[in-house]
């Protein structure tokens, strides 16, 4: 895998998606972007951390709290329309830093609509990563320490809103097989077979790949 080349990976809350992409990126020896991008956003653009967090794609986002009359006023924007267009002027600065972290080095994104965003790269491979609800619940009642009930409802949540977060930019529908080259359940093999799995997906993938 000597070119640069773009895994995004999309996944259900509680997939282990997370954990599987950083095992690749591990395995791979490539870079790896998830809450990182956050980071990045908000020093290239000076604005922030918390702007950038209140949009992301696991909360709601059309909601910023007590910060959007003040940011309100910095982007001269109205106050009926300030939260979509303030919004969709944070969703293009981080879309912009994954466009330019892909062509600067081989990267591996998590979620933010990041097989949306670099569409047209070359040699992007977009996966979506999902799970039996089983699995899901197990997974995050024992991270978060949690009721299996609320571990449900939280799953229900942060579904929900990443569902909503891609649908509204991509005009595509989360999750649907069409919007990926490879939807895998990793309840069937586990994290590490199912990382290893999309290893050999990406390494077949890419030999027909044309430069």
């Amino acid at each position: 895998m000597n070119k640069k080349f773009a895994i995004t990976i999309a996944r259900q809350y509680g997939s282990g998606g997370f954990l599987i992409g950083k095992k690749l990126s591990k395995d791979l020896n490539t870079a790896f972007y998830d809450k990182e991008l956050i980071k990045i956003a908000s020093e290239k653009s000076g604005l922030g951390k918390e702007l950038f967090e209140a949009s992301d794609e696991k909360k709601h986002f059309w909601f910023l709290g007590g910060l959007h009359e003040l940011f309100a006023n910095i982007f001269g924007l109205e106050q009926s329309n300030n939260n979509i267009i303030l919004n969709d002027s944070l969703f293009k600065i981080q879309s912009d830093i994954i466009k330019q972290l892909a062509e600067k080095e081989s990267s591996i994104f998590i979620g933010r609509c990041a097989n949306y965003v670099l569409r047209n790269h070359p040699e992007c491979i977009n996966v979506f990563v999902h799970a039996d609800i089983k699995d899901r619940i197990k997974r995050i009642s024992l991270h978060k320490n949690i009721t299996d009930n609320k571990a449900l409802e939280e799953i229900e949540h942060v579904d929900r809103e990443r569902s909503k977060y891609y649908n509204y930019y991509t005009g595509k529908v989360w999750g649907a097989a069409d919007s990926y080259h490879l939807c895998i359940n990793s309840s069937i093999l586990g994290i590490d077979e199912t990382a290893e799995l999309i290893r050999f997906f990406i390494e077949r993938k890419k030999t027909q790949i044309k430069v």
